[in-house]
């Protein structure tokens, strides 16, 4: 029992350094950002054309930028599923193992009591 506390208060100080962590995550280089030229300048074919582009090209790089981030974040939760996976396995494991040792022990005590006398003035079983 007093493992299974140990683990838990182990496991509570390792989330809580993560959260504590600062997170560089990168900023967008999309520029520069197009701004709407006005209406009397709207007019023109060759200002529509570049502000369309200008458009065009901002939609484009914030796009590619939120993709990156999201395979960043996919990355991130694949390395967090395999981590608390290994935890899982390991704890398992250890609970196996203490309840095989619990047996072992209760067995072994088990047979002493059997070769035990009923009484200090039985005689042994001396075999």
């Amino acid at each position: 029992m007093k493992m299974i506390q140990t683990c838990a208060i182990a496991a509570a100080f390792v989330a809580g350094q993560a959260l504590a962590q600062p997170t560089d995550v990168p900023k967008h280089t999309c520029s520069p950002k197009p701004s709407y030229p006005g209406l009397k300048a709207m007019k023109s074919d060759v200002e529509v054309k570049a502000f369309e582009a200008s458009m065009k090209t901002y939609k484009e790089c914030i796009v590619e930028y939120i993709s990156q981030r999201k395979t960043s974040v996919k990355a991130h939760q694949t390395a967090e599923s395999a981590a608390a996976q290994e935890y899982n396995d390991t704890m398992a494991k250890i609970r196996t193992d203490q309840e095989a040792g619990l047996k072992e022990v209760e067995a072994t005590k088990a047979g002493e009591k059997k070769n035990e006398p009923a009484s200090p003035r039985a005689p042994s079983k001396g075999y």
